[in-house]
């Protein structure tokens, strides 16, 4: 019996903490949704720290304001196929988030020095599937957020009578998990939860380049985030097993993937501009999730690390935006296209991943001389997801889809 507990618990571990792809957060300033996040190449206010910190160079006030938040309603829904669910779809529960985003930009008194600093989530959101679904064995609760303070520096000069701007930062980021499933080996069910937190440690570049005054090239750069979690290991529904479910530490480590983004923006007319770009995110860096019980699960005499393959794959994802000037109000719209950064085979109902196509619009409105209000909105498209063959005998079609309101006020003090 042990050694089923063992496998069980092994089992349950290495599926429940594939939160990937769908946690990286782009919706960090009502703009920047509102032109489906291709600001890279051309930024007007200080959410620029987040999207490329080079841009905060070309912001010409003493100091520059940004604040915020997004509201986040993601949807999903599952149908199985094997033959003990098949036809049988399951809706995940409501569950909204609210991101929080906050720039300060200074023009320093050294000339063409800007120093600033952002606080934002770049990985967050989680999952949470009814109590008695089908699937509560492989999934039922999933939550992660990671929060991170990010200090830059950024210095403006001229090659050949051409503005180039670079950027340099540093950021902490402080994270926490949460994980809920319930086991098969008992009945009434036991339930797993594992709650953690962890810190680190990450930098990032920026480059922006103005070959004409109507065209800006721009390249920004976020490091890894390699951050270990450690919490506590509880259980719910054990009585008369309290010998083999001891409650104690845990630890795990996630390394959230570096990322790359390169953007051209053209100003058509003084009025109308355009920016198309690229965003490689290096999902392979989450190749392997190891576990350690200090307290070896089926084993609490010995400590055990569980460590399972994850088989994320580096992806591309491409994007276009536009804004029309009109007086004091600006009109935004973009599109983007998110490839699957895993095959179906292997998609889990902790994270029911897929294609993703985005399609935003927004608008900004000086509400005074120096201050605007923005407002962006993206509705996320998911295709089906097939999987078929899945290792864990979990087979069906997901469904996903998301709804994105933003907001954010800015303000430059001359």
């Amino acid at each position: 019996m042990r050694s089923i507990l063992l496998t069980s618990l092994v089992i349950l571990m290495s599926v429940n903490m594939a939160f990937s792809s769908g946690f990286q957060i782009n919706d960090q300033s009502a703009r920047s949704v509102g032109m489906g996040f291709s600001t890279v190449a051309t930024s007007k206010d200080a959410s620029a720290i987040f999207y490329n910190p080079a841009n905060i160079t070309f912001q010409q006030d003493m100091l520059n304001f940004s604040a915020g938040a997004s509201y986040i309603m993601p949807g999903s829904k599952f149908t199985g196929l094997t033959t003990m669910n098949q036809n049988e779809t399951t809706s995940l529960e409501t569950w909204n988030f609210i991101i929080p985003h906050f720039y300060a930009n200074w023009k320093t008194p050294v000339n063409n020095l800007h120093l600033g600093l952002g606080v934002f989530v770049p990985f967050g959101l989680g999952t949470q599937w009814p109590e008695d679904w089908y699937g509560r064995h492989s999934a039922k609760k999933t939550y992660l957020e990671a929060l991170e303070i990010n200090p830059v520096l950024a210095y403006q000069f001229k090659v050949a009578n051409m503005p180039v701007s670079v950027a340099a930062g540093f950021g902490y980021v402080m994270g926490k998990v949460e994980l809920e499933k319930n086991l098969t080996t008992f009945s009434p069910e036991p339930v797993l939860n594992l709650k953690g937190d962890g810190t680190a440690t990450t930098y990032n570049f920026g480059l922006t380049i103005k070959p004409t005054p109507n065209m800006s090239i721009g390249a920004s750069y976020r490091h890894n985030i390699d951050m270990d979690f450690e919490g506590d290991t509880k259980y719910e529904n054990t009585a008369g097993l309290e010998a083999l479910f001891v409650e104690g530490p845990g630890s795990a480590n996630i390394n959230f993937p570096n990322d790359l983004r390169v953007g051209i923006s053209y100003n058509v007319t003084p009025s109308f501009l355009i920016e198309a770009g690229i965003n490689y995110v290096g999902w392979s860096s989450y190749d392997t999730l190891a576990i350690t019980f200090d307290k070896g699960p089926g084993k609490p005499t010995a400590p055990y690390t569980s460590a399972q393959p994850r088989l994320y794959n580096n992806v591309i994802a491409y994007r276009l935006g536009a804004e029309y000037r009109l007086g004091g109000v600006c009109v935004r719209g973009g599109f983007y296209y998110d490839p699957i950064p895993v095959d179906p085979v292997n998609v889990e109902p902790v994270l029911p991943e897929s294609d993703r196509f985005g399609f935003s619009t927004g608008f900004g409105l000086e509400l005074a001389k120096d201050l605007k209000f923005d407002l962006g909105y993206l509705f996320i498209y998911g295709t089906q997801t097939d999987v078929i063959g899945n290792k864990n005998g979990f087979d069906g079609y997901y469904n996903s889809w998301a709804n994105v309101v933003s907001l954010t006020l800015s303000y430059q003090l001359k």
